[in-house]
């Protein structure tokens, strides 16, 4: 009960606060439909969709690169006259400088690439494979919006058992207390009073663990309400009255390793972010060779106060006109800084790589051991059934011993106590059951499967 509730103010701590007034409409909700309600409203969820985004907008300014790149400059402003008298016949060299008019100039140059050696599909294979890691970054979040929606719900389901629990030895003290005031009362000659006291200080126990269950309880609607974006206040109920076995029966174990391997969100990151940490290295490589293209240049400008000289000896900045197509090549020749690019590029790459091999090992540990937490826990509910009934007819028993004046009031608390401890063992592994289920799918990424 205490890792119970620990669990619950921790999640209270990490979940956003819900916003919105009090209201008194009771909603009543099954697992799925929590689940449902918390994936809409968490923003870890929304902070990963727009990475996915981000990677999208690179995968198009990849796929954009092949295309060719123009770029227009357009000026204007004011103009020195010039005319064709002096440079003709001879070139006048003491012509004064006259600014009365305007003048316009537009510039166009259109690069195509030709071959990058490999540095655009490269970049363009970065992001593809990026796109894929940060949708399964999503799907991770996912996950645990729906493993952590699932230890609230059923925290909350053991919160109510173990209330009922309490209630129901209380009942039977309450009961046996009344007979012992009555017995007393008409002078029954095995009347103790030492045992009516005995009652009432372990009934001040049970008022305490009542009280422990109440804030249980509390803390964990608030929890889960707050997990789903409910308003504050808000009368919620769950659609299950109580706590149960996980219904669905476990397929063989090397089956989910093997759903682990395929489905698992950090695998497919891990797989992915390899890809695109090798293409990153080709495109780091790629700038050790020169990068060709094609190119056209056109220039056209024209003045207001000046005469066109068509001279191809001539240029006048202020009023020409002119075109070149050209092959270009582009080498930037560094003397070590590309090295240590392709260098850093190549440790990102095996970092990455030697994260993927403690995954290969750790996943498929974590499901071997919610595999057996969920075998030991089914054992467990089986056993402490059995507990909790013979504690059960050790208590009527000492109850109907004491009623009959041959039992002592301590025979009552110890059978009280150990139903109540067996009791809450049992409920205990059946919520250990439920959440090591949870535990599984999680693992294996079936828990994906689930919600879409």
């Amino acid at each position: 009960m205490v890792r119970c509730l620990l669990l619950i103010a921790f999640c209270l701590l990490i979940i956003s606060p819900a916003h919105g007034q009090d209201t008194n409409q009771k909603v009543v909700l099954n697992l799925d439909q929590c689940i449902k309600k918390a994936i809409e409203v968490s923003p870890e969820i929304g902070e990963s969709r727009y990475e996915e985004e981000v990677y999208k907008s690179k995968k198009l300014q990849a796929d954009s690169a092949v295309y060719p790149q123009i770029e227009v400059l357009a000026i204007t402003g004011p103009s020195p006259r010039a005319k064709k008298e002096q440079i003709s016949p001879t070139v006048n060299t003491s012509v004064g400088t006259t600014v009365n008019g305007i003048f316009g100039s537009t510039d166009a140059t259109l690069i195509q690439p030709i071959y990058t050696f490999g540095k655009i599909s490269s970049y363009k294979e970065a992001a593809s494979s990026g796109i894929k890691v940060a949708k399964a970054g999503a799907d991770k979040k996912t996950s645990d919006i729906v493993l952590r929606t699932k230890e609230l719900y059923y925290g909350f389901l053991l919160a109510k058992d173990m209330r009922n629990l309490v209630l129901e030895v209380k009942d039977e003290l309450v009961e046996s207390i009344k007979k012992a005031e009555k017995q007393i009362e008409i002078g029954s000659p095995w009347a103790d009073e030492v045992n009516l006291f005995k009652l009432r200080a372990f009934l001040g126990e049970i008022d305490k663990n009542l009280n422990e269950t109440e804030k249980g309880i509390a803390l964990a609607k608030d929890a889960l309400v707050t997990s789903m974006g409910l308003p504050r206040g808000t009368e919620f109920d769950t659609a299950e009255p109580s706590l149960t076995p996980e219904s669905k029966l476990p397929e063989e174990l090397n089956n989910y390793i093997k759903n682990a391997i395929e489905l698992r969100p950090e695998f497919i990151q891990l797989k992915e972010g390899l890809n695109a940490r090798n293409a990153l290295v080709s495109v780091e490589k790629s700038s050790y060779y020169p990068q060709l293209f094609l190119g056209l240049k056109a220039s056209v400008a024209g003045a207001t106060n000046r005469d066109k000289v068509d001279n191809p000896y001539i240029y006048d900045y202020f009023n020409h006109t002119y075109g070149a197509a050209f092959m270009g090549l582009k080498w930037s020749i560094d003397f070590g800084i590309t090295e240590g690019r392709v260098k850093e590029a190549q440790a990102e790459y095996h970092k990455l790589l030697e994260k993927k091999k403690f995954a290969d090992e750790a996943i498929p540990f974590q499901v071997r051991k919610a595999y057996l937490d969920m075998e030991e826990a089914k054992k467990n509910i089986i056993e402490t059934e059995k507990a909790y009934k013979n504690a059960r007819k050790w208590l009527v028993a000492a109850v109907a011993n004491f009623d009959l004046g041959i039992g002592d009031a301590k025979e009552v608390a110890d059978a009280a106590m150990a139903y109540a401890q067996m009791k809450a063992n049992n409920l205990r592994s059946i919520y250990n059951h439920r959440m090591s289920f949870a535990n599984l799918l999680y693992a294996t990424g079936l828990d994906m499967k689930e919600i879409k």
